[in-house]
C-alpha cells in the first residue's frame, strides 16, 4: 500500500546548508576523507545513501532496481542488506566498492550530471532537452543558474515536476496522465514514484530532464499546437 500523503506537503528547500546526518545503524567517522564504516543488517539503498552524500555526489537510484520485499519480479531483485565492517576506507571506494559486489554501476548523464546507480542492464531514456529551451512566460524570469540545493521529501512525482516547471516560469503542460501513472497501483516501478532526492548545483531544467529520464518520461511537442507537454513513455 502506498504511503497517505498530503500532495501539498512538499519541501522544495533552496540553501546552502550541508545534510550531514547518519542513521543510527550505520557508524561512519571521518577524518581527512578516510572514514570507518559500519553497517549492519543495512538495506544496501541506505549505505548508497549514506556514502553518496558523504562524497557530496548528486545521484539517483533506479527505481526500477530492486523488487519489494518478498516480490518477485523478473526485472528487479529483492532489496539485498548488508552487514560490513570497514576501515581506512573513503566514501567514495566504499560505494564503489559496494556497488560492483552487487553488480550495480554508476552511469553519469552528461546533460544532468546526475550520477544514476542502476544494473548492468539499463537501457538509457533519452530525452529531447532541447524543448524547454525558451518555453517561458516570461523571458526575464528563466532562471538558468543552479540551486544550491533542490530537496524533496517523498513527494508524489508530479507535484516534484510541476514545483520545478513553475520555479522556472516554463510553459510546459504535465500530461494527466503522468497524475495516473502515479496514483495507479498498475506502475512498472518496484518503488512507488514518489520523489526522495537531495541535489546540489543544478538548474530546475536539469532537475526535470533527470527525473523524466528515470521514470521513463518523455518530453513531447504537440506538431499541430506547438504545445510542450511531459507524458508517459508508450
Amino acid at each position: 500500500m502506498k504511503p497517505v500523503l498530503n500532495r501539498c506537503q512538499i519541501f522544495l528547500a533552496v540553501t546552502l546548508a550541508m545534510l550531514l546526518g547518519v542513521i543510527a545503524t550505520a557508524k561512519c567517522r571521518t577524518e581527512a576523507g578516510i572514514i570507518h564504516i559500519k553497517f549492519s543488517d543495512v538495506p544496501i539503498t541506505t549505505a548508497i545513501d549514506n556514502l553518496a552524500r558523504m562524497a557530496n555526489l548528486n545521484y539517483f537510484i533506479d527505481p526500477k532496481l530492486f523488487a519489494p520485499p518478498g516480490g518477485s519480479n523478473p526485472n528487479g531483485i529483492t532489496e539485498p542488506k548488508l552487514t560490513i565492517d570497514w576501515t581506512n576506507m573513503t566514501a567514495q571506494n566504499s560505494l564503489a566498492a559496494i556497488l560492483k559486489e552487487h553488480g550495480l554501476v554508476m552511469v553519469q548523464d552528461k546533460f544532468t550530471t546526475v550520477t544514476l546507480i542502476t544494473g548492468t542492464n539499463h537501457i538509457a531514456n533519452v530525452m529531447d532537452t532541447s524543448l524547454l529551451d525558451g518555453n517561458t512566460n516570461n523571458a526575464a524570469q528563466l532562471k538558468n543558474g543552479p540551486v544550491p540545493v533542490f530537496r524533496f521529501e517523498m513527494v508524489p512525482l508530479d507535484v516534484a515536476l510541476n514545483n520545478l516547471i513553475a520555479y522556472n516560469h516554463l510553459n510546459v503542460v504535465l500530461d494527466p496522465k503522468v497524475s495516473d501513472y502515479v496514483d495507479s497501483s498498475d506502475f512498472k516501478f518496484h518503488n512507488a514514484p514518489y520523489v526522495s532526492i537531495r541535489w546540489q548545483n543544478l538548474t530546475a531544467k536539469q532537475a526535470i530532464v533527470a527525473l523524466c529520464e528515470n521514470y521513463d518520461l518523455v518530453i513531447f511537442k504537440d506538431a499541430a499546437t506547438g504545445v510542450v507537454s511531459i507524458k508517459p513513455r508508450d
